[in-house]
């Protein structure tokens, strides 16, 4: 049965990769993804999706019908180009080199999108699939395909995630958090500093507090340690004047066995003589709705010797020739909300190598996104109408 899905996905691979080239060259940054909404949009409806876009701006394609839906999910936006100095090619021109195409957000994660799309409408499903491609997950991820879940379909039975792997099945992340430490001061002339009490030397004894408990996190045999860094440092006010004000941002990485009100409490004790605080983003939407957000987000790994995993390895080999290994992402995704908050089981399948992603040259192979939808396909017509409990 799968043979007849995959020569129609096969006769569709020149129109996949010209839809592939035209996202690559519409900008879509957070809270910009308008334009790539609409071809997306009209790609999926000619694909035959019933589609639908909700207040955040998210895109929703529905094929099949049934209550037990799985999702495949992408993101819609990508990080700033940078310097264009910096690029062999274009960033917005989706040049293709051999093998190889181009542009700002090839890898991360357009070429999954236009697989995923193209993928899954090859398998006409019977029963319920889903593809959401969301905004704003380079910013704030989780948040969108939440809403989502929560408000527009039926809890999944399981969860597709399409961020770059290199054609390996990822099972987990560590999540992250991001606070805010505050050292205050007293203000004097910058010529008589002993007036004042300098803000700056304040926070110099946390920061290397932060340091050394660096090398001291948790660790998971799959995921690795927790990580902390200091990503961010202003003091105020500026000129000839001793700053009565100092504040960094700590980025910190969590194993899923870590929770918020640990993490918060470990922070204090490593800045006792500071404030601390969770930073909340004012994420703005395309679409003018605004959303508050914690910057918590949650670790998660899916069990290796889960149902899910067994069989989407068993469904991939049978589709790409070859058993895929399994793997972990070093960074953050869509996961922290279904996984990591809503116990969905989750996991990672993409073209791409994930090192690329937000760099100059981004590129990702035509061969390995031919493979993803060969694989997405595979996956929609295997998992659709599945019971994981």
């Amino acid at each position: 049965m799968m043979e007849r899905h995959l020569r129609r996905l096969k006769d569709d691979e020149p129109h996949m990769i010209d839809f592939l080239r035209r996202l690559i060259k519409t900008p879509s940054l957070s809270g910009h993804e308008e334009e790539l909404a609409e071809l997306i949009v009209e790609e999926m409806e000619l694909l035959g999706y019933d589609v639908t876009v909700d207040e955040m701006g998210n895109v929703i394609g529905i094929l099949g019908e049934g209550e037990r839906p799985v999702i495949f999910d992408g993101h819609m936006d990508h990080v700033s180009e940078g310097s264009p100095e910096s690029w062999s090619h274009p960033p917005y021109e989706a040049e293709i080199d051999g093998d190889m195409i181009y542009g700002r957000g090839a890898v991360d994660m357009k070429a999954s999108l236009a697989a995923m799309i193209y993928g899954c409408a090859a398998s006409e499903p019977a029963e319920r699939v889903v593809v959401t491609c969301v905004v704003h997950e380079e910013t704030n991820e989780g948040v969108a395909l939440r809403e989502i879940i929560e408000r527009r379909v039926p809890r999944p039975e399981a969860c597709i995630l399409g961020e770059p792997t290199e054609l390996k099945l990822s099972i987990g992340q560590r999540g992250r958090a991001v606070f805010k430490i505050t050292t205050r001061g007293l203000t004097s002339h910058a010529s008589m500093p002993e007036l004042g009490v300098n803000s700056i030397y304040r926070m110099i004894p946390v920061i290397e507090r932060l340091r050394q408990a660096n090398e001291k996190l948790p660790r998971d045999p799959f995921l690795g340690a927790g990580s902390m860094a200091v990503t961010g440092i202003r003091s105020s006010p500026e000129g000839p004047v001793v700053p009565d004000l100092c504040e960094i941002l700590v980025d910190r990485r969590l194993i899923p066995e870590e929770r918020l009100e640990r993490v918060l409490e470990e922070m204090k004790g490593l800045a006792p003589e500071a404030e601390v605080e969770l930073m909340v983003d004012e994420m703005t939407c395309y679409t003018g709705l605004r959303v508050a957000v914690q910057q918590y987000f949650p670790g998660w790994l899916t069990n290796p010797e889960n149902r899910l995993v067994t069989l989407c390895l068993e469904t991939l080999e049978a589709s790409l020739g070859y058993r895929p290994e399994t793997a972990v992402w070093r960074f953050s995704t869509d996961g922290v909300a279904t996984a990591g908050t809503l116990g969905i089981p989750t996991i990672g399948f993409g073209p791409g190598d994930p090192s690329l992603a937000h760099r100059p040259d981004e590129r990702v192979s035509l061969t390995d996104v031919k493979a993803a939808a060969r694989g997405f396909c595979a996956l929609s017509l295997r998992l659709q109408g599945i019971s994981l409990s």
